[in-house]
């Protein structure tokens, strides 16, 4: 094979790699922020490390609920909570207080 046609399959070889590392790493990016958004810790995407735990837990932080955020305590807690389970504040709001009966 000639010298220019070795260029040109190197040349698209490294292409692909560049290709191949750019989504790699834009998984990870997309799942940090997504992480931050759902108030999940972003250090579920140091799965990432591999290309194939980048997919994964991209996909599995795409798939989960955010967790609510408690007011008084700041923690997050489980989304559909109704009680923080760390300072006991309730997510639930107070029944307004019923009208006197007209008589």
């Amino acid at each position: 094979m000639n010298d220019s046609g070795e260029a040109a399959a190197a040349f698209v070889v490294l292409f692909i790699v560049l290709i191949c590392l750019g989504i790699w790493a834009s998984l990870i990016v997309f799942g940090v922020k997504a992480a931050k958004k759902k108030n999940r810790s972003p250090h579920w995407m140091w799965f990432g490390v591999h290309p194939v735990g980048a997919l994964i837990a991209f996909i599995v932080m795409m798939c989960l609920d955010p967790l609510l955020v408690c007011p008084q305590c700041a923690r997050p807690s489980p989304p559909g909570a109704r009680i923080c389970p760390f300072c006991g504040y309730s997510f639930v709001p107070a029944a307004p207080p019923a009208a006197p009966p007209a008589a």
